[in-house]
């Protein structure tokens, strides 16, 4: 057997062609490189590139393809994740609503986060969707797959609903504290000429503490604070609560003041409730239809009125009228509660103290009297005449009783005006109150029929000196006569045939028996005759009470006219 029968090269080889055997005699060179090059076509051949392995996708992905199991599907990612978000954004909107407080950082914050938490909800709800039909087609329990999909399209719904009624509403709102502006506005802040008074009027807004606080800081000669508000930011007003907590002002009702507003007013010293104000309470709302952020802000709300002095009767009264409605305790609650000082019940009025007063802090005093404050409403100018009257009578070292008398003499030009402006009925409730005040001087022991004739001749001073029981009756008229609509036209004087039917009825002496009630005269009669007059016009009245409707009018009318 030949070498050429072993040769290593040819033994898988022997199927091939003869083309690729080299011919004996060759170059042995080119035999080698035949050799080697049949020996790499032996072997095995490398793939061009790796083999590509199988990637799972990420868990955003799996979820939103339905590739995750219906339970961690539904509780991990709709219940534990996307529930907690939802309630962090509510209570964001809660916040804005009720506190207010950094209006444009948290506007903010809901504007970026609604969208964010649309597009969460959307992934959630659309994956356990996926995920309870994939559950379903593995043979998985029908009623779990289904209460699933039941208890997603509830969300669905209830995010649609926020989304229409809690964002959408009030988006431009949103937008406007994202930029900065409130879009309830700003309160506007005075301070009066003397230095004293700070008046706030309008809703109290976004950055109004701030602005009060620097306004206090620049005027330390103030007081007291003039609300009239319809309430606003509940965190401002507890910011103003507790600067006035620091500095104690005295404020005052001069309108209604309402919601927020109530903060401010019980957190002064001194409060009064100025005639035609009133005190406005209600619960708080956050706006987002959701009680159990209601019931939190309202027990926020009920501490801050606890901390500053609401009794609780008031305190659950408010939290249980809702928003949308206002509750205005009387006067007289106020006043039983401690919550508003009395006000004054007569002419006289809280003087201010010392030497040096000026003629404001008169005026200031005089406004706080529900009927000096509608006397000047009548006849503009009153207060301001006699808090100058009340100044000049201090300067010269009068006594208080002379000034609280001034008001009387401030008063007597005015009053035939308005006992001929009124109508018949309080004209008539006019005759029976100094009916009432001419028995009562007549029936003082001494010199009783000399204060009655007094009080005929316009000695006003002296009106001082009757039973209280009388000035508050007297009071109160002024305040009934100085609020009622004036007459379009001036009175008439009577005619000659009313004269005559007036003698004819009441006596000759009738016709303008009264006329100079409130006018001064110079030398009023004495002893007998005193009395003797006092009687008359006490008999007249009587008489004038008894007649028919039309003629007890026009007798009552013609006695204070003068002819």
């Amino acid at each position: 057997m030949s070498l050429k029968n072993h040769d290593p090269t040819q033994a898988d080889h022997s199927g091939e062609s003869s083309s690729h055997t080299p011919a004996p005699g060759t170059d042995p060179t080119a035999w080698q490189q035949a050799a080697k090059a049949r020996t790499r076509s032996a072997s095995p051949k490398r793939a061009a590139h790796p083999v590509a392995t199988e990637r799972r996708p990420g868990y955003i992905a799996s979820h939103w393809h339905g590739e995750q199991s219906l339970a961690q599907s539904f509780w991990l990612n709709n219940v534990l994740l996307s529930v907690p978000l939802a309630m962090l954004l509510t209570g964001v909107m809660s916040w804005i609503s009720v506190k207010g407080g950094s209006l444009q950082i948290s506007a903010i914050t809901a504007l970026l986060g609604w969208p964010l938490l649309m597009a969460f909800n959307v992934w959630c709800i659309v994956g356990a969707w996926r995920a309870a039909r994939e559950y379903l087609r593995m043979g998985g329990a029908a009623l779990w797959a289904w209460l699933a999909r039941l208890s997603l399209g509830v969300g669905a719904l209830q995010l649609v609903v926020s989304l229409l009624f809690g964002l959408l509403p009030d988006l431009g709102e949103y937008w406007q504290m994202a930029r900065g502006i409130d879009p309830i506005g700003q309160a506007t802040l005075k301070v009066s000429a003397d230095g004293h008074v700070v008046q706030l009027r309008g809703p109290i807004g976004m950055g109004d503490a701030g602005r009060l606080q620097r306004l206090l800081e620049a005027t330390p000669s103030v007081r007291r604070l003039e609300l009239a508000s319809p309430g606003g930011r509940v965190y401002e007003a507890e910011q103003v609560v507790a600067l006035m907590s620091k500095s104690r002002y005295n404020t005052r009702a001069v309108g209604n003041c309402e919601s927020a507003c109530t903060l401010l007013f019980l957190a002064g010293r001194e409060r009064q409730l100025m005639p035609g104000a009133q005190l406005g309470f209600h619960r708080a709302s956050t706006g987002t239809y959701n009680p159990v952020f209601d019931e939190l802000a309202n027990q926020e709300l009920a501490a801050l009125y606890r901390r500053i002095g609401l009794p609780e009767d008031f305190i659950r009264r408010t939290v249980k009228t809702p928003s949308s409605s206002m509750w205005y305790p009387h006067s007289d609650e106020l006043v039983a509660h401690a919550l508003i000082a009395a006000l004054p019940q007569t002419l006289d009025v809280a003087l201010p103290a010392g030497q040096d007063n000026q003629a404001a802090d008169f005026a200031d005093a005089l406004q706080g009297s529900p009927a000096w404050h509608a006397l000047d409403q009548r006849f503009a100018g009153t207060l301001e005449r006699l808090a100058a009257r009340m100044q000049a009578a201090r300067a010269a070292a009068a006594s208080d009783e002379a000034l609280q008398s001034l008001g009387y003499a401030e008063l007597a030009p005015r009053m035939p005006e308005l006992i001929a402006s009124v109508s018949p009925v309080q004209r008539r409730q006019y005759a029976q109150l100094l009916r009432a005040q001419l028995k009562t001087a007549l029936g003082q022991p001494g010199k009783g029929s000399e204060t009655c004739l007094a009080l005929l001749s316009g000695q006003v001073a002296l009106r001082r000196q009757l039973p209280l029981e009388l000035q508050i009756r007297e009071t109160a008229w002024l305040v009934e006569a100085a609020n009622s609509e004036p007459p379009r036209f001036a009175p008439k004087p009577a005619t000659a045939i009313e004269l005559e039917v007036m003698r004819r009825t009441l006596g000759s002496h009738s016709p303008g028996l009264l006329a100079g009630l409130w006018e001064q005269t110079a030398a009023p009669p004495s002893g007998r005759a005193a009395a003797n007059r006092c009687e008359t016009v006490i008999q007249t009245l009587d008489r004038a009470a008894a007649l028919p409707v039309a003629q007890r009018e026009l007798s009552e009318r013609v006695l204070f006219q003068r002819l």
